[in-house]
């Protein structure tokens, strides 16, 4: 059995993460924060870190505590209510340019994160 290591800068254990990994799936986290809009794709994203797949998910979640598309689909969806706060552009508009393909794939993640489409959430700050 595993045994768990405490990492200094994150408030809970590993376990199945070897710390020799750490540095790229740390890596792998930065590119997803410099560009969360790309739809960058596991084996691409594991290749630039240096690690493989296997690992990058695994050790992006527990280092993380959630998965990279989760991280990204979460960076993209703030981003979205940033832009839904401070610009007129349409929906349609701001679901291009923080990588959704379509209105309704990005209302309905919208609407599930937040309990509440884009629409009402910009109506609402607009009150």
């Amino acid at each position: 059995m595993p045994r768990k290591k405490m990492i200094e800068g994150y408030g809970h254990p590993i376990e199945r993460t070897k710390l020799y990994d750490i540095p790229a799936l740390e890596l792998a986290k930065s590119l997803i924060d410099r560009d969360p809009t790309s739809h960058i794709h596991i084996p691409l994203l594991a290749g630039k870190a240096g690690i493989n797949e296997f690992k990058l998910k695994v050790g992006f979640r527990e280092l993380f505590q959630t998965s990279p598309y989760q991280y990204r689909l979460r960076l993209c969806l703030e981003l979205s209510k940033t832009l839904l706060e401070e610009t007129d552009d349409t929906i349609d508009q701001i679901a291009l340019r923080v990588g959704f393909d379509t209105y309704n794939g990005y209302s309905t993640a919208f609407k599930k994160a937040y309990g509440y489409p884009p629409t009402k959430y910009r109506n609402h700050q607009s009150a």
